[in-house]
């Protein structure tokens, strides 16, 4: 967070980066692993331990599978709901993490942010669980998305089509990892 503020300061430094849009950068990664959002608690927290990820968006879904709600599934194209994240289960209390795991991680999501177990100060530095998804489109330039992670103070970027379909998202680390290798090839140009 604070390489992209400071990347954030210097944005006239970095323009012909920065003004390029993500999907011209590649600075978006399209497969998105997800859960639904009926998928119970346990379930959602088995699979970020599985396929050991930190976050999941939990998707819309018509059509589903018996066992669909238990495993982690392409959430490409799905109508974007909510994050479920690790950060969600921090300061948790076991025992009432345990009364929580027989229902869905969106519904989870909503008691965490109204429970009277943490503290607004606890909400405010865990980031709400809740709080407004943080989107852009494939078109957004760089220098947008980077602001959005600031102001937001996120680690992701969801990227949604003009219908508000998940197609991909930016982290952090594809932000910076971009940027360095726009400065590497331009020095050696």
């Amino acid at each position: 967070m604070d390489m992209l503020k400071l990347l954030h300061s210097r944005a006239g430094e970095l323009h012909n980066i920065l003004s390029r849009s993500i999907k011209d950068l590649r600075a978006d990664i399209v497969q998105i692993y997800a859960i639904i959002d009926c998928t119970k608690l346990v379930y959602a927290i088995k699979c970020l331990k599985a396929a050991m990820l930190n976050v999941v968006p939990i998707v819309r879904v018509g059509d589903v599978g018996q066992d669909d709600h238990k495993q982690l599934m392409n959430g490409r194209c799905r109508k974007l709901n909510v994050t479920f994240s690790a950060t969600n289960l921090r300061g948790c209390h076991i025992t009432s993490l345990k009364s929580w795991l027989g229902i869905s991680a969106l519904a989870f999501t909503e008691e965490v942010e109204s429970s009277l177990l943490y503290s607004e100060s606890d909400m405010q530095n865990r980031g709400s669980s809740r709080r407004e998804l943080v989107t852009c489109y494939a078109e957004s330039p760089l220098s947008e998305v980077n602001e959005k992670v600031v102001t937001n103070h996120v680690h992701r970027v969801w990227v949604v089509d003009q219908e508000g379909l998940l197609v991909g998202v930016v982290s952090l680390t594809n932000v910076i990892t971009v940027i360095r290798h726009s400065l590497l090839s331009d020095s050696n140009d």
